[in-house]
């Protein structure tokens, strides 16, 4: 059941501050993470989302996702990306994410294929697999919260 509009404006402050607490403390672990380069996570994150969402748009949840990881594999699997296109889809000036894109490939986040197209390195994900099975929970948790405040088991009806 969809929460009403009136539900919403009711608790909109409350709603706001359960997201807020969420994701605050997110945002400070990767500012640590990346040394305070929140720029460097918008990119990262680009690619990676860009890199992976063929794959689980074309069935990839069906399909083990280790695949993902297979060196003779990824190639076909992995949708790669230019620095162009990551500017365009985060409105980040193009030189900017050209510098950012040299930090992530010294660092060895990112490397570029046989056409020089950016993908996410093999093995990259696997630093942030424990803490995204906490973020998983804390989502869960999240919206728990956020569904009882809308929808409470004896509500009333607006």
């Amino acid at each position: 059941m969809k929460p009403s509009p009136a539900a919403m404006e009711r608790h909109a402050y409350q709603i706001s501050h359960l997201i807020s607490a969420f994701t605050v403390p997110m945002m400070r672990k990767l500012y640590r993470e990346f040394d305070g380069d929140m720029v460097q996570i918008l990119v990262l994150g680009e690619i990676s989302l860009h890199n992976v969402s063929q794959f689980f748009r074309k069935g990839g949840a069906e399909v083990p996702e280790k695949l993902l990881d297979d060196v003779a594999r990824r190639g076909r699997v992995l949708q790669p990306c230019n620095v162009l296109s990551i500017s365009e889809a985060t409105g980040i000036p193009r030189e900017t994410v050209r510098r950012k894109v040299a930090q992530l490939i010294e660092k060895g986040w990112l490397e570029r294929d046989e056409h020089k197209r950016l993908i996410v390195r093999r093995g990259s994900g696997e630093r942030f697999v424990r803490a995204n099975g906490r973020t998983a929970l804390e989502v869960l948790e999240l919206a728990a919260r956020i569904q009882a405040l809308l929808h409470p088991a004896d509500s009333e009806h607006d």
